[in-house]
């Protein structure tokens, strides 16, 4: 992508101050005079939720990154709720992102963090310039019958889904107006703020607990608010994992929403980076963070540091070798089973308890580990 010039984008500038301001101000109204029954309310915290996840599971991790693979039905249900998201179609979106990661924090990353907070948050959608977009980077996504369409029709798509439809819904229970007003442009407008965080605060405060090559944080606060896409460190490190809260209790609802799917039957392929390799990101970011906080204690670095992050590598080496084997043993089940089955049990088992073995000395060297990072 080439540099944004710094003529306004008067379209995008006018609907940015546009929405919230009819969304906060026409709320209050409605309010004070009485207009807003509670199925608005209801209608507008369950419209926030799906419209923001298809942002998530499906803009981002479904088309942007390819983390996994889901049925047409879903692929269309994603484009259509995402479009009422009003952040463009999944081809403008994915071109942009695309360039995102591969140019993170350099003049050619759209949102580049270092061009300051607000630029990163939504002075680049200010000043973009539509026309010098280059979708050479999402010839893939064009090949989709459904992306074509929602791209060609995106207008018609955002304002039906994004105004219409929640007008539509609401004045089934009396409500149209507020139903426009709230589910329209307040819930676009909170939308649009819960993306950019990602954009802007994701890059600004949290943790680097992956990588420490690039300005991603981690941080669960922004995870409240992004439907778990506040894990970015994470993400920018691992950008095909269909997770971005990578440990079971992080508050990453579209990974369990990927995963419900794909149990449904409706997502197939979810891409999963090792856990061993993972690790191995993270001791080297914590090994880094050692050298800087004791870069005067030499003797501590190299008698304590640098040799055990020297065998917490080589377990979890051995571990990824040994799965390896154990994967090519599996894969030739069939012919051991010809006349040899008992051989074959005895070689699963032995690397089985290996792997155990190993597995149990790297538990007891991470506990080592983290006293030195205390």
């Amino acid at each position: 992508m080439q540099k944004n010039s710094k003529k306004i984008n008067w379209l995008n500038t006018i609907f940015l101050i546009a929405t919230p301001l009819v969304g906060v101000i026409g709320a209050i109204v409605l309010c004070s005079l009485g207009m807003v029954k509670w199925q608005t309310w209801a209608f507008f915290g369950v419209y926030v939720f799906l419209t923001a996840l298809a942002i998530t599971a499906g803009y981002h991790r479904l088309f942007a990154h390819k983390s996994y693979k889901a049925h047409p039905v879903v692929d269309f249900i994603m484009a259509m709720l995402g479009a009422a998201c009003f952040e463009g179609s999944v081809l403008e979106w994915g071109t942009d992102h695309r360039n995102h990661h591969r140019f993170v924090d350099t003049e050619k990353d759209p949102y580049n963090i270092n061009q300051g907070f607000w630029h990163a948050h939504i002075g680049w959608l200010i000043h973009l310039d539509t026309s010098k977009r280059d979708f050479s980077n999402v010839e893939d996504l064009s090949s989709s019958a459904i992306l074509r369409f929602q791209h060609k029709y995106f207008k018609e798509c955002a304002i039906f889904m994004g105004f219409i439809l929640p007008m539509l819904i609401a004045s089934l229970w009396g409500n149209a107006l507020a139903g426009l007003i709230i589910v329209g442009a307040l819930r676009v407008a909170f939308n649009h703020h819960s993306t950019f965080f990602i954009n802007s605060l994701c890059h600004w405060s949290g943790k680097q607990t992956y990588t420490d090559e690039q300005t991603a944080r981690d941080s669960w606060m922004t995870a409240l608010v992004t439907m778990g896409e506040g894990f970015h460190n994470f993400h920018h490190q691992f950008p095909l994992d269909y997770r971005n809260g990578v440990r079971y209790f992080h508050y990453d609802p579209t990974k369990w929403l990927i995963y419900a799917l794909s149990k449904l039957g409706l997502a197939s392929d979810l891409r999963r980076i090792s856990d061993y390799k993972i690790l191995a990101f993270r001791l080297r970011v914590e090994e880094n963070q050692l050298k800087k906080k004791h870069q005067q204690d030499t003797v501590f670095i190299n008698q304590k540091v640098e040799p055990l992050k020297a065998h917490l590598t080589a377990l979890i080496e051995k571990i990824a070798q040994l799965e390896t084997e154990l994967a090519t043993l599996k894969a030739k089940k069939l012919d051991h089973v010809k006349g040899k089955y008992a051989s074959y049990k005895r070689q699963l088992q032995a690397y089985l308890n290996t792997i155990k073995m190993v597995q149990k000395e790297l538990n007891s060297s991470l506990i080592n580990w983290r006293k030195l990072c205390a």
